[in-house]
């Protein structure tokens, strides 16, 4: 049985928390570009995963409290764990989840497997991720 969307998005969001834990502060430090540092892209994503949370449960948009480098990645576990708790619908999972995956290639240098991008139905995770970042800006995951 295949998994949920949602199903998908927690378990790849915790998968990525788990490595990104055991950065050590020069990791963190290492480009990024055009975000700045790695720290600085986990913090786009974290902030575009609250954002997509805060409109599914018809809150305003908030900045999320800038953290030191070593807190990014609980600030990401959180607002996953916000987003899967706010029942996206399937569009939305995969969105978020291919956004997410499109960063993690950025920031561990790894390919998708072909099964995820299978169980998500794409093609290309990650142009398909990009793309999403690209069109989301302030308004998350494409939502307008």
């Amino acid at each position: 049985m295949s998994e949920e969307p949602v199903d998908l998005l927690r378990r790849e969001s915790r998968s990525l928390v788990q490595r990104l834990r055991l950065w050590a502060p020069a990791r963190w430090a290492a480009s990024a570009e055009p975000y700045g540092t790695r720290a600085d892209l986990v913090r786009h994503l974290a902030q575009s995963l609250a954002d997509a949370a805060a409109l599914l449960e018809g809150e305003p948009l908030r900045d999320l409290p800038r953290l030191d480098d070593l807190g990014v990645a609980d600030q990401l576990a959180v607002t996953s764990d916000d987003l899967v708790r706010a029942a996206p619908p399937d569009d939305l999972a995969r969105a978020a989840t291919a956004h997410l995956l499109a960063h993690r290639s950025d920031l561990l240098d790894e390919d998708v497997p072909p099964g995820l991008a299978g169980a998500l139905g794409l093609q290309d995770v990650v142009s398909a991720g990009k793309t999403i970042c690209e069109e989301s800006g302030r308004t998350p995951l494409g939502r307008t």
